[in-house]
């Protein structure tokens, strides 16, 4: 089949398809009460999956199987938000038929209800293929054109609060897979399998949705973002006609090519001081290096090559110009000190007095400041501060303090002070100290064991620093 590549921007807008998810609070008494209502005023049907509790009574579903439809829409709790947080997800739509929904539903909002920073819309968006063909299908768009093209601050002039959302990170990331990689200046060709791209949930978009053939938007939200009707609609018609360029165009533009050479101007110049350690010292004053708190140059240079691959990921996803980076061979441990790192994507390393912005997985932490993070799989010892967060299956001892957090520990302790925020679900410990502000959605009775942090069982490494 001949594909047309010009075609209007209403032809491409007729073959959106969309589905949205409403993130919200409702002044209505529970959610079938606020499903009925909804279901009046926009004219589709809204179910609440139900469940049986423990209690043999009937609740509302979390994330049911249930796929709703373009003419059945599901209503759900959302326990990012507390107890009492709605989800409104429909079905695929027609672009004609989303935009009137999207409308009545902020009106909705508007009349009966509120939204706050937890609150985000999220879209999810494809072209139909038969009405509108396309040189490729969504499975096999070419992610690094859609990230150099995608116009970024766009959406962040409609929405800024989303710009450091720990649920919406900026998609502009395009990192050499080694830290000795170099590309030509002057080449206007590049290979997607030389640069990792964001491929992870939490990103303004989420390309893990590519194998099912859409693409899911997550910029939109914050308080009363159901006040931004044109704003959220303008967004919608430039998701669709964006992809489409995408999907229709086979060449990187001029702009493209001048977008890639800005974001990696700088990781070139990194990279060439990674080929030795004299040339990392020189180019890196006041980043100290050590092995085994070694700082010998003769000795550094010999192990440079077991060294600098993490010590890249971290200047260039962390963007650290000062501070100390140890590896502890005893422990087998990266160790960071005394640096700031802003959206930094890294694992496996124990971080001491720190500022940390980013997503964090399998690290320990001792007197770290954190914000606008989420933290999986890692520990927290002693002495820090977390905000703004999502922090997932990590123990939080005492002498910690989370504020305005969302925490998910269904089998680790919280014994830490929290303030605000909410405890999806975990065992709140003897030693916790958990503000009334804070929302509690499932709490489990605590052990016999305080769970507080034995100094005994305490990582000595932290010393050695």
């Amino acid at each position: 089949m001949k594909i047309k590549k010009n075609y209007s921007p209403a032809e491409i807008l007729e073959a959106g398809k969309i589905g949205v998810e409403f993130e919200f609070y409702s002044n209505l008494k529970g959610h079938v009460e606020t499903a009925r209502s909804l279901s009046k005023y926009i004219g589709k049907r809204v179910v609440v999956p139900m469940a049986l509790s423990d209690i043999k009574e009937m609740k509302p579903l979390y994330h049911s199987p249930i796929a709703p439809t373009s003419d059945i829409f599901k209503l759900e709790p959302d326990y990012s938000g507390g107890k009492t947080m709605c989800e409104l997800v429909t079905g695929p739509m027609k672009y004609a038929e989303a935009r009137n929904v999207i409308i009545k539903v902020l009106e909705w909002i508007s009349n009966n209800g509120y939204t706050t920073e937890r609150c985000s819309i999220h879209m999810n968006v494809s072209i139909d293929d038969v009405e509108l063909p396309t040189i490729f299908d969504i499975k096999n768009m070419n992610v690094l054109k859609f990230i150099l093209s995608f116009d970024e601050e766009n959406v962040y002039a409609s929405f800024p609060s989303r710009r450091d959302s720990v649920y919406a990170r900026s998609i502009k990331e395009i990192l050499p897979n080694k830290s000795a990689f170099f590309v030509n200046k002057d080449s206007t060709v590049y290979s997607r399998n030389a640069f990792q791209t964001p491929f992870e949930k939490y990103y303004g978009v989420n390309f893990l949705k590519l194998e099912k053939n859409y693409l899911e938007y997550r910029y939109i939200g914050g308080a009363d973002y159901e006040k931004k009707t044109k704003k959220i609609l303008d967004l919608l018609s430039y998701f669709v006609t964006h992809m489409h360029s995408v999907l229709n165009f086979m060449d990187y533009t001029k702009s493209e090519v001048r977008e890639f050479k800005k974001m990696i101007e700088k990781q070139n110049k990194i990279s060439q001081a990674f080929v030795r350690y004299v040339d990392f010292k020189k180019e890196f004053p006041d980043i100290k290096v050590t092995l085994d708190m070694n700082d010998n140059d003769d000795v550094l240079e010999g192990v440079w090559v077991n060294l600098r691959d993490k010590l890249f990921e971290v200047i260039v996803t962390g963007g650290m110009t000062k501070g100390e980076f140890n590896l502890d061979t005893e422990a087998g441990r990266f160790q960071l000190k005394s640096t700031k790192l802003k959206n930094c994507r890294l694992s496996d390393l124990e971080m001491i007095d720190c500022e940390i912005e980013g997503v964090l997985e399998r690290c320990s932490f001792y007197g770290c400041k954190i914000k606008n993070s989420r933290i999986l799989f890692s520990v927290f010892p002693k002495g820090n501060t977390v905000d703004f967060s999502k922090i997932v299956e990590s123990p939080l001892h005492v002498e910690n303090t989370c504020n305005d957090c969302f925490i998910e520990n269904k089998s680790n302790i919280i014994n830490c002070q929290v303030e605000r925020g909410v405890i999806r679900n975990g065992e709140v410990g003897k030693l916790a100290k958990v503000s009334k502000e804070t929302m509690v959605v499932e709490e489990k009775e605590p052990a016999e064991s305080s769970g507080s942090y034995n100094e005994n069982s305490k990582d000595k490494k932290k010393d050695k620093k």
